[in-house]
């Protein structure tokens, strides 16, 4: 029988493939996106304000746990989207303000809504989509004149069925402008070249967010070489057993210092280097081609964004590589100071086996006052025994006896002494 939940798995795994799709409004058209960052967790907490405007506005809210949901307000097209750590809305509205920019598809949002986004948002791109002007092609002057700059990036893409413009710089209310002009996109296309541009605009921007850090990284490993290269000076010129305490003190701070660095920033690195890669690739899908000798859309956003993940690159590589300096030194003065312990192991030792052989002679010595002592005992013990004979009528010399018994009492208890030696010998 079929697992339930392994079911529902499948089903939630087959719909991901289906899970964000792109807003779709024939042009011309204004869009505004609107981006903000989220703590891991809190999509949750974006699903529900969104649900709570979509009811306000008569409108369905999104499903439970879903990440994606898109409603049509008044003259509206609104869609949110939750990602791992950042929401972002996008609003499209029919037509073009007079002139394009004046009125953008934000300012059709409810005010409340509309000061929610703003006050949170971390990103804001401004797109007007308009029709080819008759007497400029590309929309190049068109695009100067709007965007409000004599230097502007841009190119065809999508076959050549739209010129994308931008000056890659804020507006006045903190927006990144961007100018498509409609060579004949149909409803379709639009949508995926929409989609394509703010992804290449949101990813950018969410892979850069590492560089301060990147450039913090640098500030403070910068600080910890030193350090490290003063240790091991100061070590290579004082070797001593104090010095070697402190100096693993010393390299042991460092360590920990660096492991810090590498584990605070390692998941922002990593979510950078997928950011733009999502960027990179949505670049080379617009397949923009160069128009009137001006830099393309594509050619800026990645000359910005490499030089920025290449630096990023730089901090990861340089804390590792300190990482490993550090670990050696720390393998290096380990290998010294295990030196030293073996040094004194091999002294305690010779000293032990100096002081074992001392107390060996000196139970030898004993020993032999032993059997002396015990033979002269013994030797005394039959004298008395044959005086009390002799002088009880027995006839016999006890001086004669006594001085022949002597050699073999002695012989008896030097075997005696040995044979119980040999025996705790055997036991041990």
């Amino acid at each position: 029988m079929v697992d339930q939940q392994d079911r529902t798995e499948r089903i939630e795994l087959s719909q991901e493939w289906h899970a964000r799709p792109t807003l779709s409004m024939p042009g011309p058209l204004r869009c505004s996106h609107v981006v903000s960052l989220q703590k891991e967790g809190n999509v949750d907490q974006s699903r529900a304000a969104f649900a709570r405007f979509c009811q306000q506005q008569g409108q369905s809210p999104p499903a439970e746990g879903s990440r994606h949901h898109s409603v049509e307000i008044g003259s509206c097209r609104i869609k949110w989207e939750g990602h791992t750590e950042a929401t972002s809305h996008t609003i499209m509205v029919r037509g073009n303000g007079s002139p394009p920019f004046s009125e953008t598809a934000i300012d059709f949002v409810w005010a409340e809504k509309r000061a929610e986004l703003l006050d949170a948002m971390f990103l804001g791109v401004q797109i007007e989509v308009v029709a080819t002007p008759e007497d400029d092609p590309h929309g190049l002057a068109l695009a100067q004149s709007l965007l409000g700059a004599g230097t502007v990036y841009g190119g065809t893409m999508s076959s050549g069925k739209a010129t994308v413009w931008s000056a890659f710089r804020l507006d006045a209310r903190d927006f990144t402008r961007v100018l498509i002009i409609d060579h004949g996109l149909d409803e379709g296309r639009l949508s995926r070249l929409l989609q394509r541009v703010l992804e290449m605009e949101t990813y950018r921007m969410l892979a850069i967010m590492a560089l301060p850090k990147a450039r913090q990284v640098m500030s403070e490993l910068g600080e910890l070489e030193p350090q490290l290269d003063a240790v091991m000076r100061d070590l290579a010129g004082d070797s001593s057993e104090q010095r070697q305490e402190q100096a693993l003190r010393e390299i042991t701070g460092i360590a920990a210092r660096v492991e810090q660095i590498a584990s605070a920033n390692a998941y922002r690195f990593a979510a950078a280097r997928a950011y733009s890669r999502i960027a990179e690739r949505r670049a080379s899908e617009v397949d923009e081609q160069v128009v009137a000798d001006q830099q393309r859309y594509t050619n800026f956003m990645l000359k910005s964004l490499q030089p920025a993940m290449r630096t990023c690159d730089a901090a990861e590589l340089r804390s590792s590589e300190l990482a490993q300096r550090v670990a050696r030194a720390a393998n290096l003065l380990n290998t010294m100071v295990d030196m030293v312990q073996k040094k004194q192991s091999q002294a305690m030792l010779q000293s032990v086996a100096e002081r074992a052989q001392l107390q060996l002679r000196l139970q030898q010595a004993v020993e032999g006052f032993s059997i002396f002592a015990i033979s002269y005992y013994a030797v005394g013990l039959l004298g008395y025994t044959l005086k009390s004979a002799q002088a009880s009528g027995v006839a016999v010399s006890s001086d004669l006896l006594t001085g022949a018994a002597a050699p073999l009492i002695f012989g008896l208890v030097w075997i005696s002494v040995r044979t119980v030696r040999k025996r705790l010998e055997n036991r041990e």
